[in-house]
């Protein structure tokens, strides 16, 4: 495709507007006088028509799982503007906030936070194209990368040009193998839709329901997502009437033997901390940063909070109280709750759907969705029918690499379609015997052959990060197969082009956010340090403008925001 070639060429695009590109937005904004990227030369692409941060998991009376300190700046500059106090003086609540007592906002606060620091970055000549999903990647030279997206609202072909990108992605909703093939939009679910979806699920399968018989749905997973739906589903099944002998069935299908609670203790919580990406980044082998991610695992995945956790004990409690109170009285309690089980070691392994005489599916009276499900203890195999079926099952974050994959750019860091799901993030080597070869290819001695290096992380959209814990594996990690092929990454997030004796070698860089776990460690899909990662790369930016030059602008700037790489 020819490319006008007055289109303006902005120094920074970057994909998504999230938490993590709004913080390097900020911290463009606060040094704008220092810095040798000018605010106008910023242009940031986002897919929600507006700025979201998980409004499909803004539950009533859900909690942050971490401190309105760890913002998008007060760790990298506590004057920011940008702070979370900041935004409490602006609305007038900090005496309030204060008067709380607590260090940790609800969710519905924080997700105010973020959304109003975006006005104040975009009031102040940031620009956003909201409402466009980047669907191609290309280049002009290797000084010019091509951003194509599509206007979602009109279909309409969008070409940018850029000098450096910043891909913060967020996640995709990751389904469970044995579901994919038998998805049924209308009656499962993912939770990164829950709060958009479940009224309509729930006023479908009424619709279909005129013997008023008890609703059977299954939720997923073992984190904080999975408990906190449970939690708002017997709510909402508790409001919904029913005709016979038996209550609604409400199951949460975990692979552990029981819901673990997350480990927020001081000592652990020091694993997020910004220094501690330092210490995962210049381990010496992959396998050593894979047995840190494991020893802290229980601080983020497949893990609730413990006071959501007394919330969802309350209920099975109180059920176990009417039961008994049945029994000894024999009088039959009103069918007013949901009879709420878990079903613990327990594995998905297939999922049907009935079929019509005429061998299709019919979509306006399915009979029961049908899980095959088996016990991991004793192997056991068992079926389980259900009107719904929601999926508390985390993210994926592969589309980063899949958009560099199908463009000419992936040809840069040895990428190519059949490799892409068997390829990872490495550490670039800091000594020349370090174990990794940066032109690609893995080279790893026998002792790190079964390393799982794929991150089973996940967020949402092009502008999201991934909430609280994930849930997709009780066991993370999961076995997957060791990646063959390696994408370098610099401590500054930037991706490494390969180097060949003779042939071009990119310009523009790359940079990555929320990411790169398995080389920066756990906190890098998490806000815990979204500030002082955006410090960090506009930092590694303002240094590559500025390399070989005399203005002193570059030095003013680095001294504001500080090298980090240390």
């Amino acid at each position: 495709m020819s490319v006008n070639p007055s289109i303006q060429v902005y120094d920074v695009i970057g994909l998504g507007f999230g938490p993590s590109n709004l913080a390097i937005a900020g911290a463009f904004l606060e040094n704008q006088l220092a810095s040798p990227i000018s605010v106008d030369r910023l242009f940031f692409i986002e897919r929600h028509d507006e700025f979201k941060w998980h409004p499909a998991m803004l539950l009533p009376g859900a909690q942050m799982q971490i401190s309105f300190l760890k913002d998008l700046a007060t760790l990298r500059s506590p004057q920011s503007p940008l702070t979370f106090i900041s935004y409490l003086h602006s609305q007038n609540r900090l005496l309030d906030f204060i008067n709380r007592g607590r260090t940790l906002p609800t969710r519905k606060e924080y997700s105010d936070y973020l959304s109003w620091a975006a006005q104040y970055v975009q009031d102040r000549g940031v620009n956003v194209a909201f409402g466009e999903e980047v669907v191609a990647l290309g280049e002009m030279d290797t000084s010019t990368i091509q951003v194509h997206s599509r206007v979602l609202s009109t279909g309409q072909h969008v070409v940018r040009l850029a000098k450096n990108l910043i891909i913060s992605p967020g996640g995709s909703p990751r389904i469970p193998g044995p579901l994919a093939t038998t998805w049924i939009q209308e009656r499962m679910i993912h939770s990164s839709t829950y709060l958009t979806s479940v009224i309509p699920l729930l006023d479908s399968l009424q619709s279909r329901n005129a013997g008023r018989s008890p609703l059977r749905i299954a939720v997923i997973g073992s984190g904080q997502s999975a408990a906190e739906i449970v939690i708002d589903l017997h709510l909402r099944l508790t409001g919904i009437p029913v005709i016979g002998e038996k209550a609604h069935t409400l199951d949460l299908i975990i692979r552990k033997g029981s819901l673990k609670p997350s480990d927020d203790s001081p000592f652990v919580n020091e694993i997020f901390n910004p220094e501690t990406t330092n210490v995962a980044f210049w381990m010496s082998s992959h396998s050593a940063r894979q047995q840190l991610r494991l020893e802290y695992a229980n601080a983020n995945y497949g893990v609730v909070n413990p006071h959501t956790l007394e919330l969802l004990y309350e209920i099975m409690y109180d059920q176990k109280l009417d039961e008994g109170i049945s029994r000894r009285t024999k009088r039959t309690m009103p069918l007013t709750k949901p009879k709420f089980t878990i079903l613990n070691h327990s594995e998905v392994l297939s999922a049907e759907t009935s079929r019509t005489s005429n061998g299709g599916t019919s979509r306006s009276e399915l009979e029961p969705l049908t899980l095959i499900l088996q016990q991991t203890l004793t192997h056991d195999i068992y079926e389980s029918s259900y009107d719904a079926v929601i999926c508390a099952t985390g993210y994926e974050r592969r589309s980063w690499l899949r958009l560099l994959t199908n463009s000419s750019l992936g040809k840069y860091f040895g990428l190519d379609a059949n490799a892409q799901d068997y390829t990872g993030l490495e550490a670039e080597a800091k000594l020349q015997e370090d174990a990794v070869d940066c032109n690609g290819f893995s080279t790893f001695g026998v002792g790190d052959a079964n390393d799982q290096s794929n991150s089973p992380n996940a967020a949402m959209s092009s502008g999201s990060n991934t909430p609280a814990s994930l849930d997709w594996a009780s066991d993370w990690p999961r076995e997957e197969k060791e990646p063959t092929k390696k994408i370098c990454i610099s401590r500054a997030y930037r991706l490494l082009p390969t180097t060949h004796h003779g042939e071009p070698k990119l310009q523009a860089r790359i940079y990555v956010q929320g990411l790169a776990e398995e080389t920066h460690g756990l906190s890098d899909t998490l806000l815990s340090v979204v500030g002082v990662r955006a410090g960090e790369v506009v930092d590694d930016l303002c240094k590559h403008f500025m390399s070989d030059d005399t203005v002193p602008g570059c030095q003013a700037f680095d001294s504001i925001i500080g090298s980090r790489m240390a």
